[in-house]
């Protein structure tokens, strides 16, 4: 994982996109409107009509159409299939990207999204977060 800088930070808020705007998608956002150094500007989902919401965040019923806003930030809580397409997208549209899903599926599309975060200069997690769960940590 690379580092970044906090210069942003400090200037600007980073402009956040939210891919699966389901459970954990409203979840994320809920954090992120708490954050002094984010804003949510757009979100997408399968179920949502394009438009604008009641506070100006932008929707978009296909997440390839989200990096269209010049994201800094990209939140992925969409299925395991449809995730490292979107992981590799925020990438190469110069985004951060946090993703709620394991990587990928297979071992070549894992290479794959490999591949497009050592080609960025941006940083790229997992919520891997069953990992406190109880029945994970005695096992």
């Amino acid at each position: 994982m690379k580092g970044c800088s906090s210069v942003k930070l400090m200037a600007d808020k980073l402009r956040v996109g939210i891919a699966g705007y389901g459970v954990v998608g409203r979840r994320r956002r809920e954090f992120v409107d708490q954050n002094p150094h984010l804003r949510t500007v757009a979100v997408s989902d399968k179920s949502l009509a394009p438009g604008v919401m009641d506070d100006g965040v932008h929707c978009y019923s296909d997440a390839i159409e989200l990096m269209g806003e010049g994201l800094d930030v990209l939140f992925v809580s969409l299925p395991n299939n449809l995730a490292p397409e979107i992981t590799m997208a925020g990438l190469k549209k110069d985004c951060h990207v946090f993703c709620e899903k394991p990587p990928s599926i297979s071992s070549s599309e894992l290479n794959q999204v490999l591949l497009a975060e050592e080609k960025s200069n941006k940083i790229l997690m997992y919520g891997f977060n069953h990992r406190h769960h109880d029945s994970v940590i005695k096992m």
